[in-house]
């Protein structure tokens, strides 16, 4: 974001009522993107590779280290990761919302902005507390969940919350193809939710009696290192998904708040 006051000189910058002068700030927005991409990124594939030397590998003797690193466990530095990193694409969608608002945007623009904020805030809480596992652990208690759950092979969460996470993901797809204007940033979508549904097609995988039985019977790797690395692939898929959508979502804050002047009073 840039501010028109940039190319002012100290002598030319308004002053407030309290003598204090206001300050400007140029950003460049591309290098911005760029270095959030790239940061996340790194920080994606260093989690994985920490994960194998130090945790899977058994880099470190002491469990309670190896911990820290597990990309497939709750409670990890890559779990604080991605739950921030979440949490950070809702907070953008909130500015998002805030930009739509002040320039007079169309209802359904602040509502879509409104609702995608939520939606990934609730997100972040969800991955943080682990909320649809458990919520898929408390439906088998319900009556009438008994059918669709005895014959469905995998995870229950997957039968009970599932449908409102696929109809979040056609929404997100549906408003997001209107609102952002270029080719190459409705790719970018179709990209991240394309990866996000592998990441649920691995957790699939993961929910079924034999699910990894091909790559046991052709292969000579352990179940133990079999399901590791797919739950390890899950997260770093779901975090790179995630990414894409904080770059999104900050570019277009940039596109629409491409002068922005904040003041406090």
């Amino acid at each position: 974001m840039t501010d028109s006051n940039a190319a002012d000189s100290p002598q030319q910058r308004p002053v407030n009522h309290a003598g204090t002068a206001r300050l400007s700030f140029a950003i460049d927005a591309r290098r911005v993107l760029i270095v959030v991409f790239i940061a996340c990124v790194s920080a994606e594939i260093l989690f994985f590779i920490l994960d194998m030397v130090i945790n899977h590998e058994r880099g470190s003797d002491i469990r309670a280290i190896r911990r820290i690193f597990n990309t497939a466990r709750e409670g990890s530095l890559p779990s604080w990761f991605g739950v921030t990193q979440t949490f950070l694409i809702g907070a953008t969608a909130l500015i998002n919302f805030a930009l739509v608002s002040k320039i007079d945007g169309a209802t359904w623009r602040r509502i879509g902005w409104l609702l995608l904020a939520l939606a990934f805030i609730y997100m972040s809480a969800d991955d943080g507390a682990k909320i649809h596992e458990r919520l898929g652990t408390a439906s088998r208690e319900f009556d009438f969940m008994q059918g669709p759950l005895s014959a469905y092979p995998s995870y229950a969460w997957q039968v009970f919350v599932g449908p409102l996470f696929a109809a979040l993901g056609l929404f997100i797809l549906y408003f997001l193809w209107r609102e952002l204007p270029t080719r190459l940033e409705r790719f970018t979508v179709v990209a991240a939710l394309g990866t996000l549904a592998f990441a649920v097609f691995l957790d699939y995988v993961e929910g079924l009696d034999d699910g990894y039985v091909l790559l046991l019977d052709n292969t000579d790797w352990s179940k133990r290192a079999v399901e590791h690395y797919s739950k390890s692939i899950e997260e770093v898929m779901e975090m790179f998904g995630m990414t894409l959508f904080l770059t999104l979502f900050l570019r277009h804050a940039m596109r629409l708040g491409s002068s922005v002047y904040v003041e406090f009073y």
